[in-house]
């Protein structure tokens, strides 16, 4: 029979694998529908509804800032999944030490 702690520990790595996938997918969906927006959306002077030099401006920095953003959160994302992983292998290699060093 498994020690207790062996399947709390497999259950908190695949939880925080979980949890860096879905930051993943997250941002995937945002990124999607950053990009399928209409520039002219972006760029447009919501008063007059026609592009300006200051509402084109805003909008390209918006884009960029949210650019980076989604950048920052995909990697944030892809860290927390790998040490989910980690957490998990090595929840499995400490468990077959263990069944070694019982036999």
């Amino acid at each position: 029979m498994k020690p207790p702690r062996d399947w709390l520990g497999r259950a908190f790595a695949l939880l925080i694998t979980a949890l860096g996938v879905a930051l993943m997918l997250i941002c995937f969906y945002l990124a999607y529908r950053q990009f399928t927006t209409p520039p002219r959306e972006l760029m447009n002077n919501p008063a007059t509804n026609q592009p300006d030099l200051g509402s084109i401006a805003t909008g390209v920095w918006t884009s960029l800032r949210s650019i980076l953003l989604l950048l920052v959160m995909v990697i944030a994302g892809g860290m927390i999944a790998n040490r989910g992983v980690g957490l998990y292998l090595n929840v499995r290699r400490a468990e077959q030490e263990e069944t070694r060093a019982q036999h």
